[in-house]
């Protein structure tokens, strides 16, 4: 059967890799091909941007489950067409039998080609269809005003005060009874609450929850910060405070905000959000010197917010001779007054 070049061939592993392998197999092709190491090599950077491709889709787990599927349905193709094909060769080479083996077999119809419902475009206008009919009624659906009766909308309209106690104090308690009349007509048929009852639970709040880290003020230091015009991964730096490029943003959610501060530091610095359990960074920012981010849409789950301050205007070189003779201004005696 023929063989199908997938994602996995650029990254060179199996189809039932796991994300430790995926992750590995990308950062050693990523060594090799490089922008940075393969300066003006052209084929370097077209395989480097087919591999990042190829590491966006296979470390998203739905593209990648997206990605299976086509590649379970061109193999079925496939092996569908060399089937029919290998039975027409075992009729066509097969002897004739009987009196009317003289006679000349009519020439058979070529096989038609498998239908497929995406190359038709009956298909896609019925599909259009069906999503603007699916639009209409959700709109006509949220638009439609609730009938309801004043009286009942204004006894089940929410309140604007928050309240964190659920049980009642006691100097609520006497003014609730005195609210109620002594003689109400309807109050046989008002159920009363059993004594065996639970109590009441407070309801479900779901809360934001909100990291910050402040970067405190430092000078640079020779052997750990970043001496680079570009990102990690070859992509510039970005001229405002977000997202690198050419990274992936993974784990979305409502539930975190990291707020990284960077407005006491004198440089900017590259942060990254790792995943402790999956082991694996989930998004890469850039924040300017004496600037602020709000890093968003995060799930829950356990992180850490890895940062390094960057120097894009000089080299660790230059960095190590200003070091140095600072060191020697600071040790150089002082001189005398007369």
């Amino acid at each position: 059967m023929a063989k199908i070049h997938t994602h996995y061939d650029n990254l060179k592993v199996a189809r039932g890799a796991p994300q430790e392998v995926i992750r590995a197999a990308y950062k050693a092709l990523s060594q090799k091909y490089h922008p940075d190491k393969n300066p003006g090599d052209e084929k370097a950077a077209r395989i480097m941007a087919i591999v990042n491709s190829a590491y966006n889709i296979l470390s998203d787990p739905v593209r990648r489950a997206e990605h299976d599927e086509w590649i379970a349905a061109e193999e079925w193709e496939i092996a569908w067409l060399e089937s029919t094909r290998s039975e027409e060769s075992r009729d066509r080479h097969r002897p004739a039998e009987g009196p009317d083996s003289a006679w000349e077999a009519e020439p058979a119809e070529p096989p038609p080609r498998p239908y497929r419902a995406v190359r038709d475009p009956r298909w896609w206008l019925g599909m259009g269809a069906c999503f603007a009919a699916g639009i209409t009624s959700g709109v006509l659906i949220i638009s439609t005003p609730e009938v309801m009766p004043v009286a009942l909308a204004s006894a089940l309209a929410p309140k604007p005060e928050i309240r964190v106690d659920t049980a009642p104090t006691p100097a609520a308690v006497p003014a609730l009874a005195e609210a109620r009349p002594e003689n109400a007509v309807d109050s046989w048929a008002v159920a009363k609450p059993s004594s065996n009852a639970p109590p009441l639970q407070a309801p479900e709040v779901k809360a934001l929850a909100v990291a910050q880290l402040v970067v405190p003020a430092r000078s640079p230091d020779c052997e750990t910060e970043l001496y680079t015009l570009t990102a990690p991964n070859g992509e510039p730096w970005p001229e405002a405070s977000g997202y690198v490029e050419g990274y992936p943003v993974g784990n979305p959610g409502e539930e975190m905000r990291v707020m990284v501060d960077n407005t006491a530091n004198n440089s900017p610095v590259f942060v990254k959000v790792h995943d402790l359990d999956r082991r694996s960074n989930v998004r890469h920012v850039f924040v300017l010197a004496h600037e602020s981010l709000a890093i968003e849409k995060l799930a829950a789950g356990k992180y850490e917010v890895r940062y390094q301050n960057i120097e894009a205007g000089g080299s660790q070189a230059d960095c190590l001779d200003r070091k140095s003779a600072l060191k020697q201004a600071a040790a150089a005696p002082a001189a005398p007054e007369f």
